[in-house]
Formats: C-alpha cells, structure tokens, sequence
C-alpha cells in the first residue's frame, strides 16, 4: 500500500497490482482532497473507473471537460491521458479502480465493447456502485480467506450494475439523477447505526468498523467533515431528541427514561437535556402538558 503524502490530499491510499493472483486488477485506491485539487495529466493500461463520494469535481480527457457530481462514476480509457486540467477542484472524496476488462470474462468484455462505442465519459447517478467498490477496497485493505473470489464476485456486480446503470440511460429512465444522499456511503451507514442503537454509548471501534473506515481516528474526521460535529456528540444528540419525546408519555418517570436511553443517573440526564434545550426534563414535560 502507498499512503498518499500531498499538501492537496488529507488523506488517501493507493495500490499498484493490488493482488498477486488477480492481474486483471491493475489499481485502485481512496483520497479525500483539499479545496484546490489537481492532478497532472496521466494514463492507464486499462480502463479507470473514478467514483466521487463527496463534493464535485472536473476532468480533463482528449479535449472534453467532464463535471462529475456527486454519485457521478467517471470513466478513464486505456492509454487516455486525463487529469483535473486547468480547473482546480473543491474539496472531494473519491476512490478508484483500474481494470482489464477484457481478462474479465465475456462480462467484462461485452462492457468493454460496448463503452468503446458509446464513449461516455461519465455515468450520472452511480450510487449503487459506491457499497461494492468499498466492499473491493474492504478485501484489499483487510486480506482474508477467499479474497480472489470475493474480490471477483465485487467485479462482477460493479460490471452488472454499470451495464444496468447505461441501459437505464440509453431508455432515457436516468437522465436525471437520482436525489442524493447528505453523507458519504461509510458515514451513512454509522449514523444508521446510532439510530438504531440510542440505549448506550458506542465504541468509536464499533462505528468505525460499520464504516468499514481504515481506522479510528480517519473515520472519526471523516465523520466530522461531513456531519459537523464528532460521533459522540451526534449520538449525545439522537439520545436527547428521542428522550425528549418520551417525556410526552405520562407513564414514563424521569430516571426510567434516563436508564432507558443510556444516562449514568436522573442528574446526569438533566444536566446535558437542559444544556441542549434551555430547561429541565420535568420543566419540559409540564410545557407540554400545559
């Protein structure tokens, strides 16, 4: 593995030939990047794939400018220098994988054909891809039993979702873009896990392998990049909010909603509810009955 080391890149990895048994997978790789961005023109072997998880992004390619969105899957040919051009980027996340599609069966080869013929230089509204490429990069990062196979299989369904993806193009049923949703795919999924999870406090380990982030501390500024505020404190959030509904039960005392949603003591409840809502838990629940 390469760490990215640049004073445009916050943080980011890159693999070169990333497994031994599995040539057709040339490289691949995440970066979260600074305002102002840029990348000197290059090229690939085989084809380039560029998922943008978070903010946009413009690329350069034979004379063409593409303006990648988020959600947006942009597409490097084989021996097509792109780059970022002249333009430099806003702040993005995106990763990455360069591939053979043609040593990928007759899957990868019909894909192959067919973006030779049609030529796009990006596919809108690719969000369906993001969870498989992260499933990719989980195997790399992390060797286990099987990777080769699992690491196939992601392949597989990354090539059947773009096929599908420009079928629903050439119908005209994906011209526009699907809504977006606010968080990357990795902070989506660890604050689906504190909703569902408002009865204690969680490990920072616990959600930043939800994440399935590199690590603790690179999750835990992802989160708050994206989010605005640190994972304990966003979960302190969702804890009072739901609290504060239960107080409308009148058969739920104070300390029974403290225990129920993961406060040391009645005081320690009322305590961080008044410091988020200006009044005391009882306070509260008599305006309300009022």
């Amino acid at each position: 593995m390469h760490v990215l080391r640049d004073p445009q890149i916050i943080s980011g990895f890159s693999y070169e030939n990333p497994v031994d048994d599995l040539s057709e997978l040339t490289h691949c790789g995440e970066a979260l990047c600074c305002a102002g961005h840029h990348l000197k023109p290059h090229a690939h072997r085989g084809f380039e794939f560029l998922y943008l998880s978070r903010g946009r992004a413009t690329w350069q390619a034979g004379g063409h400018t593409s303006e990648q969105n988020m959600g947006d899957l942009y597409i490097a040919y084989p021996h097509e220098n792109h780059g970022t051009g002249t333009k430099r980027n806003p702040e993005n996340q995106h990763l990455w994988i360069g591939v053979d599609l043609a040593g990928l069966g007759p899957g990868g080869r019909h894909l192959a054909a067919r973006l030779k013929r049609e030529r796009p230089p990006l596919v809108p509204g690719c969000d369906e891809v993001e969870p498989v490429l992260r499933g990719l990069m989980r195997q790399i990062v992390a060797p286990r039993a099987r990777r080769t196979e699992a690491i196939r299989a992601c392949l597989a369904t990354f090539i059947t979702l773009l096929e599908q993806r420009l079928d629903m193009l050439a119908l005209g049923e994906g011209a526009v873009p699907e809504p977006h949703l606010p968080y990357s795919y990795g902070v989506q999924k660890a604050v689906a896990f504190l909703r569902q999870n408002l009865q204690c406090r969680l490990p920072l380990a616990d959600l930043a392998a939800v994440a399935t982030a590199r690590s603790v501390p690179h999750f835990c500024t992802q989160f708050r990049r994206e989010v605005g505020m640190t994972p304990a404190a966003y979960h302190l959030q969702l804890r009072l909010e739901a609290a504060r509904e239960s107080l409308r039960q009148p058969t739920y005392d104070v300390t029974t909603i403290a225990q129920q949603y993961g406060f040391s003591s009645s005081q320690h409840f009322s305590t961080q509810f008044r410091r988020a809502f200006g009044v005391t838990p009882r306070a509260w629940r008599q305006s309300v009955r009022t």
